[in-house]
């Protein structure tokens, strides 16, 4: 009686499964897009993410940009998952219409004489195969998803151990790389350890070996890399420009040259979104003064701190003004003209939430025309490998124009 109970029950189960891999397409279409529309609107959130663990949290801007290329990776790769799938799906809906209208297929009678005599394909046979075309494209990222997650984890223990503890970018790196490295010996390595064995019952490792085993050992790798490869272009896209936010550094060429003016005038900019440097509230100024804003970054109040203990007699030899606040790190030029600021305002930005300091300087005397504003830093270089702390003046921290009317 038992033995009748379980094998119906079984039978009802086995049963049910198919009826749901019959009818999967409904699910994998409801979830590819609605997955698809929260990716098109992540990338701008990763990116102030990003900029925030710079400006307000004190995080390396190596470090940083790292994080926004690995976040700004996973989502490129996974819209072009499901863009696939979406696309695979739309075909396999169009030959499934084309099978409903000529279920016969080919009449081999009524084709032009040169194209008499050929094995065409079913409309059926299409709608099968590429049935499992879909479906194990929409089943791929699962595992990626999975692993992505466990890395994303580890990443952000690594940062936060790195701020507990105030390590360098090259010691979280160190560690990082060789807890990867000592990962890959020991699922390359052919002797069984517990490891891999556990690893082995993971749903990963089972997703991994189903697709190494029925499409070929190689063909799951060479899609991922043809995946990475696609989501190269919108990678560099999303990240475009992220390199303002090196504090650290002056402003490239092609920075100074075409500089974006959405970085640069309040006039222009998303309210949502970070300044990088100094900026303006507008291009055009009619005023006698202009309000200049500068961003605040959080490493910078340790290293003025520095500067002032260590430095002093070269902040005498460069007649820099007094260190009170981060703000005085820097010095303002107007056509290299050094302008003297009378103290500095510190405000948080609406939307984005952003720490500046703002001033006003005077104008009055300037005739209408293009005029550049440079803004010079004091920044300590921190070598890689134990040589003394340098301290140097950034004369290019951030440049553009303005106009003056």
């Amino acid at each position: 009686m038992n033995s009748n109970s379980d094998s119906s029950r079984k039978n009802e189960e086995l049963s049910w499964l198919e009826q749901l891999q019959r009818n999967s397409w409904e699910p994998e279409v409801i979830i590819s897009g609605i997955i698809l529309a929260f990716l098109f609107a992540f990338p701008s959130r990763v990116y102030e993410f990003a900029a925030f663990l710079i400006q307000e949290v004190g995080v390396g801007s190596m470090l940083s940009w790292l994080v926004l290329i690995y976040l700004t990776a996973i989502i490129s790769v996974f819209k072009i998952f499901f863009v696939v799938h979406l696309g695979l799906r739309f075909m396999w809906a169009g030959l499934l219409g084309l099978s409903y209208a000529f279920p016969k297929g080919v009449i081999q009678e009524k084709l032009f004489k040169s194209g008499q005599g050929f094995d065409y394909h079913s409309p059926d046979a299409m709608v099968l195969r590429l049935e499992r075309i879909c479906s194990s494209t929409f089943a791929f990222p699962v595992s990626l998803s999975i692993t992505f997650l466990a890395i994303t984890l580890y990443l952000g223990l690594l940062v936060a151990i790195y701020l507990w503890l105030d390590l360098t970018f090259l010691q979280v790196y160190l560690f990082f790389m060789i807890t990867l490295v000592l990962f890959a010996l020991l699922m390359l390595s052919k002797k069984k350890t517990k490891f891999k064995s556990w690893y082995s019952t993971s749903i990963v490792s089972s997703i991994s070996a189903i697709y190494q085993s029925n499409l070929g050992k190689w063909y799951s790798i060479g899609y991922i890399v043809l995946i990475f490869m696609l989501a190269a272009p919108i990678i560099v896209t999303d990240v475009r420009d992220f390199t303002l936010f090196f504090n650290e550094r002056n402003m490239l060429d092609h920075e100074v040259d075409w500089p974006a003016k959405n970085l640069y005038f309040e006039s222009q900019h998303e309210s949502d979104k970070r300044f990088p440097r100094a900026f303006l509230s507008s291009e055009e100024v009619s005023d006698k003064h202009l309000r200049l804003g500068v961003a605040r970054y959080e490493g910078d109040q340790k290293m003025m701190e520095l500067i002032k203990s260590d430095f002093s007699s070269t902040l005498d030899s460069l007649q820099w003004h007094a260190l009170n606040q981060t703000a005085d790190l820097h010095r303002i030029y107007v056509n290299d003209s050094l302008i003297s600021v009378n103290g500095w305002a510190k405000y948080r930005l609406a939307g984005s939430g952003q720490r500046v300091y703002q001033s006003l300087i005077d104008v009055s005397y300037l005739s209408p025309g293009r005029y550049q504003i440079r803004v010079e830093k004091l920044m300590l270089r921190d070598p890689l490998f134990g040589s003394d702390t340098d301290l140097r003046v950034l004369e290019n921290w951030s440049v553009f124009e303005f106009i003056k009317l």
